[in-house]
């Protein structure tokens, strides 16, 4: 099962061809970062006849890797740089039951697009478990900082 899935969603409906082009040049753009396995939903998981989940196999990439604050922000710029050159309308990253919606005009700063990225994050982290701090990648802080129960909030 893959870690995240990203969708491209379209600004208008578009032909399945066109579609799956987006969603390619969206993973050959991922495809940059060391450490990423990205390939389309459809060859991901060949033999899914569902309904439903053919409907979602055009314009859905799964993305395997290793998900630092680090890796999480640099997927959300490549998003967003995305999506604004294609005129998308927008690119949805999920994981598990959490999502968060990426548009070209969404800013990296943005504490809404923060806490999103810090909720994927958080949700491959076992309950009671804190998040690897020596994983063999660069080590770097979260886009900003959390609120921790029981602090002093300023």
């Amino acid at each position: 099962m893959p870690e995240l899935v990203l969708v491209v969603e379209p600004e208008q409906p578009i032909g399945g061809e066109r579609l799956d082009a987006l969603t390619q040049g969206l993973g050959d753009d991922l495809r940059t970062m060391a450490r990423l396995q990205v390939t389309s939903v459809a060859a991901a998981d060949p033999g899914h006849g569902s309904k439903s989940v053919q409907a979602w196999e055009l314009g859905m990439l799964a993305v395997g890797g290793l998900f630092s604050a680090t890796t999480m922000r640099a997927i959300a710029q490549i998003a967003i740089a995305y999506a604004e050159r294609t005129r998308t309308r927008s690119i949805r990253i999920r994981r598990g039951d959490t999502e968060l919606v990426i548009t070209g005009s969404t800013r990296i700063d943005d504490p809404t697009l923060v806490a999103g990225l810090a909720r994927l994050i958080e949700t491959s982290v076992p309950s009671g478990s804190a998040l690897p701090s020596s994983s063999g990648e660069q080590a770097a802080p979260p886009p900003a900082p959390r609120p921790r129960s029981g602090g002093t909030g300023a």
